[in-house]
């Protein structure tokens, strides 16, 4: 029980570190992004313009925030709003070139970040540490499914 209880502080403590990290050399190195707005981006930049209860989907984040977020990301001229041709009751949310411009170097950024994070982690300890997050995913989603079906 013990051990199930630091698992569980860890994961919470390396998740705050690793956005106060990741904010952290953000600023540092003059991106101009929170780590949200970047991950963001970084859903565009892969996927292509969506609408935003997509993003909110792909975040795990509520539409109210991801509203916020891309208003954010509005000022700052990386985003817009489109309208949906095939839906006229929604708006794709769309890089702008500004964002297309600072792309090969802001993702070189993260990547490179990243690996100097994991420095010194093999790739076999890396790929086990990934295939247990993803049992830990699963099972909260299981769990959440099953509370939905559930009566109480």
């Amino acid at each position: 029980m013990l051990l199930t209880k630091e698992i569980a502080v860890y994961l919470n403590l390396v998740a705050c570190r690793f956005k106060q990290y990741t904010a952290n050399l953000l600023k540092k190195n003059n991106i101009g992004l929170t780590p949200e707005q970047f991950l963001t981006i970084d859903i565009l930049w892969n996927q292509g313009p969506m609408p935003q209860y997509r993003i909110a989907e792909a975040m795990q984040k509520d539409k109210n925030s991801v509203t916020n977020l891309v208003d954010a990301l509005e000022k700052k001229q990386l985003v817009e709003r489109l309208r949906d041709k095939n839906d006229r009751r929604s708006n794709l949310v769309t890089l702008t070139p500004k964002a297309e411009a600072m792309k090969n170097e802001t993702k070189q950024f993260g990547i490179s970040m990243l690996d100097d994070m994991l420095k010194g982690i093999d790739e076999k300890e890396l790929q086990s540490f990934l295939a247990t997050l993803k049992k830990i995913d699963q099972a909260m989603l299981d769990g959440r499914l099953s509370e939905e079906g559930s009566d109480l």
